[in-house]
């Protein structure tokens, strides 16, 4: 699967344990990102998802 179609098919669903938007506007925490990026794969691995 390409990154473009990956992209296409998460902005048509809404948020999920394995999906979620963010913006960051002027900046952004790092190690929040990182944790974010944690629980997103861990709930994908819980789930059986190749990706989050």
């Amino acid at each position: 699967m390409d990154l473009s179609h990956l992209l296409s098919s998460l902005l048509a669903s809404n948020e999920s344990e394995v999906v979620e938007f963010k913006e960051a506007k002027s900046s952004y925490d790092f190690g929040k990102i990182g944790r974010y990026f944690s629980a997103l794969s861990n709930e994908a691995n819980l789930q059986g998802k190749p990706h989050a």
